[in-house]
């Protein structure tokens, strides 16, 4: 026993890899959803002046494609239940801007029924209204065997300085081994965020003692028990300062509203040190992050970039389209006049159906690569008063899925500005 719990501290100790922990396992699940060919009522005028028939097949997505996407095992909903129903789990804290997924809804209740503790916590904004909380009261409703493990609801959020409660997190514990914690974080929210929205989802199985995961230890109780940004802030500081193990070098968490200007300081870093940089954005806001592609074009360096076509069409149409704005619109034409190489991925308009992947992929001269990714947009707001849970990953195995998703995108899926209808119109 003394030599286990030795070798335990000695791990510890020296520990610079999330690979040095037992048990491990890293799965990256992107939703690349399957939808059908959806064809306008007569062929559309492109900028080009060519003629385009429908919209891309596997982007552009209606609510009936969405039950295909819910099974298939590649897909991130597939491998949420998949854990949600795992016997061998005892608990499960989940916190996402928002809860519409009723498959999860009813996996989470069989679980509390089996006695599973569940916590989940969603963004204030949905308190007052029902539609938007609907499947968190399902789940609150949900009676356990034992008393202890009544299921536990909250609204976060919105208050004394904070703004959304945008992480997406969940962390889950295990019967048959106490060590062993499975931390799932990404893009996506709890709703068609798993199946038809364009995300990246990340299940990392670990050991309880990693930095890594003592870390989102640290905001679960501070999402749970603070309310103000200062006090977040503070809370935040002082329990990452607590944790003894050192923290992992191949993979690092930012935590808003506390790591913001350190998250956005590394990656204005890597865009100095890397020779190409490829990105995935929903949202477009953030001005360090388009004056560092301006910077790297400057450089010579090959920057790529994959938007929602809502930033394109805000600036066509003069006019608010999903969550995009005009000054978005800019951003994007600023980027594109310095040379990146900018496509678009062209869903539904209609507002539920999103290209919402936020990831910057840096490439090193030596060969090797780093991803930023997590919760937050590249705006303002996500890297200084959200609740928000960014990384920077440099596992070359991650790096590299990252690499093909993005070239799956790029060449496959999104739309050069050339090829894009001139007319807002859709199927």
């Amino acid at each position: 026993m003394k030599y286990f719990l030795f070798t335990l501290l000695t791990l510890n100790a020296f520990a610079i890899s999330i690979k040095d922990y037992a048990p491990y396992k890293y799965e990256v699940y992107f939703t690349n959803p399957v939808c059908e060919e959806y064809f306008y009522e007569s062929p559309v005028l492109t900028n080009s002046g060519n003629f385009v028939a429908s919209k891309p097949k596997n982007v552009y997505c209606k609510d009936d494609d969405r039950l295909i996407n819910e099974f298939r095992v590649t897909s991130p909903n597939y491998h949420v239940l998949k854990l949600i129903n795992d016997k061998d789990v005892k608990e499960l804290f989940l916190t996402y801007l928002s809860f519409s997924n009723h498959q999860v809804a009813d996996a989470l209740c069989r679980a509390i029924r089996r006695d599973v503790k569940v916590t989940f916590i969603i963004d204030s904004n949905a308190k007052d209204r029902s539609g938007s909380r609907e499947e968190l009261d399902l789940v609150k409703s949900c009676r356990p065997i034992s008393a202890e493990n009544e299921p536990r609801t909250e609204f976060r959020g919105n208050i004394s300085g904070l703004g959304y409660a945008h992480n997406k997190i969940i962390l889950a514990q295990y019967k048959s081994n106490p060590d062993k914690r499975m931390v799932v974080f990404g893009s996506g929210n709890m709703s068609t965020g798993t199946t038809t929205h364009h995300e990246n989802w990340n299940f990392l199985t670990t050991n309880k003692n990693s930095y890594f995961y003592q870390v989102h230890e640290c905001i679960k109780e501070g999402m749970l028990n603070i309310q103000s940004r200062k006090d977040f802030k503070k809370f935040m500081k002082e329990c990452r300062s607590k944790i003894a193990t050192q923290e992992e070098e191949d993979i690092k968490v930012y935590v808003i509203p506390t790591g913001g200007k350190v998250a956005m300081d590394n990656i204005t870093n890597k865009f100095d040190k890397a020779v190409s940089i490829d990105g995935a954005a929903h949202r477009f806001t953030h001005p360090q992050i388009a004056g560092a592609i301006v910077k790297a074009e400057k450089e010579f360096k090959r920057v790529r970039f994959i938007l929602d076509d809502d930033i394109y069409w805000v600036g066509v149409r003069n006019k608010r389209t999903g969550a995009s704005m005009f000054f978005e619109f800019l951003k994007a034409i600023k980027i594109i006049q310095a040379g990146a190489d900018v496509r678009y991925m062209q869903t539904n308009q209609n507002g539920w159906q999103l290209h919402h992947n936020k990831f910057l992929i840096f490439n090193f001269a030596d060969g090797s690569g780093g991803v930023h990714t997590g919760a937050g947009n590249f705006t303002k707001a996500a890297f200084s008063k959200n609740f928000e849970n960014y990384y920077y990953i440099t596992i070359p195995e991650v790096v590299n899925t990252f690499r093909t998703q993005f070239n799956h995108m790029f060449y496959e899926l999104a739309t050069p500005f050339g090829d894009l209808p001139a007319i807002y119109e859709n199927p």
